[in-house]
């Protein structure tokens, strides 16, 4: 019994023994919350993060008023979307864009003295040509003495590839002075009985509207036209009854108009005040001016050919994805070659940055003369001077809008001869 005793109470002791020994252990469970490490956690979250790289900065100056306004604006619309694309999908690099364009209200020197505060007052990265050859020559000079490259929609006279410069690239398919041969060889492929016979020429006094009916007028007279008249006018002219007065007594069978908007709409209106009617009727600028030349003339526009760079139907690579964005940022209004040149400009920009990894300009105009782009005026290559390598597609204007009849590739319907009267 006291041996039984005994071991009851060997073992009541061992168990406190065994309670006072956990008991410290519950009671310093607090003391792992409050360890250092608890209270250093936050300055992993504290770290500090890298800064946002700083934007790509491209500048531009376009006609937003004077007389190249229309197109200059659609200049501009195009160069925003493009941006916009841009910035939404990431950026640059990493990096957003950030334009900055100016109105030189369609003044040379007024352009050139935004290219100059551009790159040497706002530090611009990067800088996109103006609308016009008018414009683009003098402003090219400007990018060069600064070795930027110089991208641009507008500008394909003969003058802007040879003074030497090797920092332009003109984004349309082909140079401005064989914009106007597929038209040519469509009046060449009329039946002899139905082809024109005489033509004059009617040209503002400008580099590009110039070199397209002067390199016209030898390949019309080679094919057996005669040219009865020929006559240069002033940009700023408004009045050109006297002149459609002139027209109408020759009546040349094919009217070359060598204009930008304005002047084309103030051409064909003096014509239909002067009673002349031709046969044919080519215009430079202004028919590729979808709404603005519809809402000038109205009816008056059937019939009417001109040159085209670009058409909305297109189904190149990109193209359709430039048309939708186009609608959702402007709405439903028919989108103008001029935007479509603009975005060409941002598009071909992109690739070269994208290519060299840089903003570096020696770089990219090394790149942009060896490298074929992916835009929505179709594949896209540059000579040594930056002609493009291409062809343009004639247009006519056909029940309220244009539609492209020639070269057989992007043909939409068959031209129309002779034109209904204006």
């Amino acid at each position: 019994m006291k041996s039984k005793l005994l071991h009851l109470i060997a073992s009541i002791v061992l168990i406190s023994m065994l309670i006072t020994a956990c008991g410290p252990a519950a009671t310093a469970a607090p003391v792992a919350t409050e360890a250092p490490v608890a209270t250093t956690a936050p300055v992993a979250t504290e770290a500090p993060t890298a800064a946002p790289e700083p934007p790509i900065k491209i500048g531009a100056s376009l006609p937003l008023t004077g007389d190249f306004s229309g197109p200059g604006t659609a200049a501009k619309k195009g160069y925003d979307l493009w941006a916009d694309m841009v910035n939404k999908s990431g950026g640059l690099l990493g990096r957003q864009v950030e334009l900055t364009i100016y109105d030189n209200a369609s003044n040379p020197d007024t352009a050139v003295a935004d290219y100059e505060k551009l790159i040497t007052q706002d530090k611009v990265d990067l800088v996109v040509g103006p609308f016009s050859s008018k414009l683009v020559i003098p402003t090219s000079e400007v990018a060069n003495k600064y070795g930027y490259a110089f991208p641009e929609p507008a500008g394909g006279a003969p003058h802007v590839f040879d003074r030497g410069l090797t920092n332009i690239f003109f984004c349309q398919p082909a140079s401005s002075d064989v914009q106007g041969v597929p038209f040519v060889n469509y009046i060449m492929a009329l039946p002899e009985a139905s082809r024109p016979k005489t033509f004059a020429v009617i040209s503002q006094d400008d580099p590009f509207t110039l070199g397209v009916v002067e390199a016209m007028e030898p390949l019309l007279i080679a094919g057996g036209l005669t040219e009865v008249l020929k006559e240069k006018y002033a940009p700023d002219t408004k009045d050109f009854s006297s002149i459609a007065a002139k027209v109408a007594d020759l009546n040349p069978d094919l009217i070359l108009g060598g204009t930008m908007f304005d002047d084309s709409v103030a051409q064909i209106k003096a014509y239909i005040q002067a009673g002349y009617q031709p046969r044919g009727a080519f215009f430079t600028t202004g028919p590729s001016l979808p709404v603005e030349f519809d809402q000038a003339l109205g009816t008056a526009t059937e019939g009417i050919f001109s040159a085209m760079s670009w058409f909305e139907e297109s189904t190149t690579e990109t193209n359709p994805e430039f048309v939708a964005a186009y609608h959702a940022m402007y709405g439903s209004e028919a989108i103008a070659e001029d935007s479509a040149n603009a975005f060409t400009v941002g598009q071909v920009l992109q690739q070269a940055v994208e290519g060299t990894q840089g903003v570096d300009n020696a770089q990219l105009i090394t790149y942009m003369h060896a490298t074929t782009f992916k835009t929505v005026v179709g594949p896209l290559a540059f000579n040594e001077l930056g002609q493009p390598k291409g062809s343009f597609m004639t247009l006519q204007w056909q029940g309220g809008t244009y539609k492209i009849i020639a070269p057989d590739y992007a043909k939409q319907v068959d031209g129309i001869w002779p034109k209904p009267n204006w």
